[in-house]
């Protein structure tokens, strides 16, 4: 209740009506005071920004873009979607260079956006290259949610295309559930894969974990989906990466920038079955060249998502915010 009494409708307007700024000003302790108030996806700035100006709040604003953020939110709702966070906000953080370009289109101060990724921890996740194994099929493992964006539907046509083309038995592994799962199901038997596909659910970390050190191949077939939502690298792709495995991404959002083409991986044009199966074959046309490919992918991650330091690297963006902010003003 004393929350509620102190709500200002001149500042919260439409919140007020639904009760959610009462919901979240009630869960601050004190005086609220911080240091920085870190908005882990942009969607969320508009009420740290208004609970700053009702003083419920005190502190530096920092927003990360990460994803649909960027991507579907502004397709929704306008590219004037955060005219009104550029002012208010310290500093920002995108998790890849393709959505910080993106925030600085939209009106995001250049000099005030950093890229810092999603990082994992590497010690889970050993390098163990794949030794020459007694199977004679190739396995294909795909991670994520059931959803359009993951461009799962795309892929099972090129991988039918590449076992139909090249005569060679493969097994697919889908982790992960969804609305898209039925179709899926349909989808691989109307192209005649039956039993090489199996939908295994979503799983844990560490059983994800598994499925990487059991698969030959990992694919990454995100595509824009058509409410424009988009990837930045996602987090199996690097985890793959970072085991041992070599890896077929898109030309989409961030991954780009993890996958390298002949050099950590190789990409196919988004949401594009002959391009993803030439990429398919592509790779699999040199595996004389796996242990150097993903010898190169392991060091990738390594220096862009180690978890220690990506902590550094935000640490450090806090200490900047900081300081920037106390400096006083010349007159």
């Amino acid at each position: 209740m004393a929350a509620l009494g102190g709500l200002r409708p001149n500042i919260y307007r439409r919140s007020m009506r639904d009760l959610t700024a009462f919901y979240q000003a009630s869960a601050f302790d004190g005086d609220a005071e911080y240091d920085i108030l870190h908005c882990q996806f942009a969607t969320l700035a508009e009420c740290v920004i208004k609970h700053r100006k009702a003083g419920f709040l005190k502190g530096h604003i920092v927003v990360n873009f990460r994803g649909y953020d960027i991507s579907e939110t502004v397709a929704a709702i306008g590219p004037h979607v955060y005219d009104h966070v550029w002012p208010e906000a310290s500093s920002y953080i995108a998790n890849c260079d393709h959505f910080r370009r993106r925030a600085v289109d939209l009106g995001c101060p250049q000099d005030r956006i950093d890229v810092i990724g999603s990082g994992i921890r590497l010690e889970n996740f050993p390098f163990e290259p794949a030794t020459d194994r007694e199977e004679n099929h190739v396995r294909f493992l795909m991670v994520g949610r059931l959803i359009e964006r993951k461009g799962f539907q795309v892929a099972l046509r090129a991988l039918a295309e590449y076992s139909r083309r090249t005569e060679t038995p493969i097994k697919i592994d889908i982790v992960g559930d969804g609305a898209m799962r039925p179709s899926l199901e349909a989808l691989a038997n109307d192209l005649g894969l039956g039993e090489s596909v199996q939908l295994h659910g979503a799983r844990t970390h560490a059983e994800i974990a598994g499925y990487l050190r059991r698969t030959d191949v990992f694919l990454a077939p995100s595509m824009t989906s058509a409410r424009g939502g988009q990837d930045a690298p996602v987090n199996t792709l690097k985890e793959a990466m970072a085991v041992g495995r070599p890896v077929i991404g898109t030309i989409h959002g961030g991954i780009p920038e993890l996958v390298i083409e002949g050099e950590t991986g190789v990409l196919a044009t988004e949401n594009d079955v002959d391009s993803l199966y030439a990429a398919i074959d592509r790779l699999m046309g040199q595996r004389a060249n796996w242990p150097q490919l993903v010898t190169q992918a392991r060091a990738k991650v390594e220096e862009m998502y180690d978890l220690e330091r990506v902590t550094q690297k935000l640490v450090a963006l806090y200490e900047r915010t900081i300081a920037k902010e106390n400096v006083p003003s010349k007159t």
